[in-house]
């Protein structure tokens, strides 16, 4: 049986034909040792971070915790894309790979900062023609090797 997602709940939509689902994730992001992303266009020494591209499977999980269960994986890619301050823009499939959304994906894109909020600019499955928003901030960091964006 599947588990269901922690904290959702569905509200009131404006259109009969749809319906609104507010999730809790958390996601797990690891550089260093044991990474959940690798670069793969890199800069040369001494150049801004400016054009710098790597790729992505960061970890969805249940909890704010480092070691807690894993529902899901956000591949994609991060691109360095602002000059002045470091902003990369993210592209990537949310894949729910546990729980009641098991096999669905949500399409997610947008600029990555401590704080912000990405765009869902679809889905598959469950989610299947999914739009709306995700908002984030980081709530636990270690060492700037792992952080946890809920």
């Amino acid at each position: 049986m599947a588990t269901p997602l922690p904290q959702t709940y569905l509200t009131q939509c404006c259109l009969p034909c749809e319906k609104e689902l507010n999730l809790v994730l958390y996601l797990h992001q690891v550089v260093g040792p044991n990474a959940s992303q690798k670069t793969i266009i890199p800069t040369k020494p001494g150049e801004s971070l400016f054009g710098i591209t790597a790729v992505n499977n960061w970890a969805i999980v249940d909890a704010p915790d480092f070691k807690a269960k894993v529902i899901g994986h956000a591949q994609g890619i991060h691109v360095m894309a602002d000059q002045p301050s470091v902003g990369y823009y993210n592209s990537f499939n949310l894949a729910f790979v546990e729980g009641s959304f098991k096999g669905a994906t949500l399409q997610v894109m947008g600029i990555f900062n401590p704080v912000g909020e990405w765009a869902i600019i679809g889905g598959t499955g469950e989610l299947t023609m999914a739009r709306g928003t995700i908002k984030y901030k980081i709530l636990q960091e270690s060492a700037g090797i792992e952080s946890i964006r809920n």
